[in-house]
């Protein structure tokens, strides 16, 4: 049995996006389900705990409420004001046999189970390690006035300087003690390495090769749909597909009719009749496979125009909604009235570039969430 438990934070505001980029919907998916659903995907992934805001408590039982691969128990907490507040939370409520935590940043959705595992082996070695990669910027260290115009204080030497991601993996008793040593000293951390830094403890990074960014500004939001819902540049493609389709289609018409004409005109008794029957019936069988297939291309077409609109009004968006959805919507609207609104779908697989993708032309199951063990708990005092 793996000895790793998750806390995924998702308790942030997205303030500087101006909506919700955890549970908004694009092509029924959001961005909390993908990575949600790339932790559990991981052999070593035992437990997840979601440390969440107190109003999208409803909205995220609503998406555990589906049956999670392997039977892992996934919890809802409420999250704090602060990051560390909301980790704290999250080690509280998991299972104490567990020994190594696994914190995840839920606006980062890119993770797999390859890079979860070359972290948890660094981690079991050195106590704490975190997944990143050498900057690729050249990085300044700027005054603490001005704003967006600020002056150069000096330039920081990039071949020592490492962008650091999630997962961040931790001895679990190391981690308890760093955040208690912050608490002790009324220190505020963002991110959970310093914390461990801060006990003088060591940490090591596990370089990533993989992209893993985080969704944070516009221009995030709109390199993350790109590479979860992996449309190509066909539009070329496409239109000529649908003028084939439609060429298709008037020869078949005419070919239709013809068809019927010899069919009617030729005698019972002909020995022609039974051969003229069958090629009246595989035209007009042709012409209903040319159909259906001239309405997949168009359906496929109205999906790649939701994703478009999805990357520059992402609140316009009309996308399908599961009885899960709706069920979870309803709970939402119940419990908060400002909650986010959410459009979940119930079962999905992995997508690309970790993993093949599942077609968003793919019809949403209804899913009647199981009677599973899922718990709210909410800090005490």
């Amino acid at each position: 049995m793996s000895s790793l438990g998750v806390v995924l934070a998702a308790a942030g505001s997205s303030r500087r996006l101006g909506f919700d980029k955890l549970f908004t919907p694009v092509l029924g998916k959001t961005v909390f389900q993908f990575t949600l659903e790339r932790l559990l995907a991981s052999p070593d992934v035992a437990q997840v705990v979601v440390a969440t805001s107190a109003e999208n408590l409803p909205v995220v039982q609503g998406f555990i409420a589906a049956p999670h691969p392997g039977g892992k128990p996934v919890t809802v907490v409420a999250g704090g004001a602060e990051r560390q507040d909301s980790v704290m939370a999250g080690l509280k409520a998991l299972d104490p046999a567990l020994d190594y935590v696994l914190i995840q940043d839920a606006a980062r959705p890119f993770l797999s189970p390859e890079l979860i595992a070359s972290v948890f082996a660094a981690a079991r070695e050195h106590g704490a390690a975190v997944c990143g990669h050498p900057s690729i910027d050249t990085l300044k260290e700027v005054s603490e006035e001005g704003g967006d115009v600020r002056a150069v204080a000096r330039t920081l030497d990039r071949s020592r300087i490492w962008a650091v991601q999630t997962p961040q993996i931790f001895r679990r008793s190391l981690l308890v003690e760093a955040y208690a040593h912050v608490a002790a000293t009324g220190g505020s951390v963002t991110d959970d390495t310093a914390a461990v830094e801060a006990l003088g403890k060591p940490v090591v990074i596990v370089k990533s090769e993989a992209f893993n960014g985080k969704i944070t500004r516009k221009a995030d939001w709109d390199v993350a749909l790109r590479q979860l819902f992996p449309f190509d540049d066909d539009v070329q493609i496409g239109a000529e597909m649908r003028k084939l389709i439609h060429d298709f289609n008037n020869q078949l018409t005419s070919l239709m009719g013809f068809a019927y004409l010899l069919d009617c005109d030729c005698p019972e008794d002909s020995p022609m009749k039974s051969s003229i029957t069958a090629v009246n019936e595989a035209v007009t069988k042709c012409h209903e496979i040319s159909l259906a297939l001239q309405k997949r291309v168009r359906e496929f077409h109205t999906q790649k125009t939701a994703f478009s609109q999805s990357l520059t009004d992402p609140d316009g968006v009309t996308t399908p909604v599961s009885p899960l959805a709706a069920a979870t919507a309803a709970a939402t609207a119940a419990a908060a009235a400002h909650a986010s609104p959410v459009g979940p779908v119930a079962s999905v697989s992995p997508l690309s570039p970790l993993a093949a993708p599942v077609s968003p032309l793919s019809p949403i199951s209804p899913v009647a969430p199981p009677a599973s063990p899922i718990s709210i708990i909410r800090p005490q005092g």
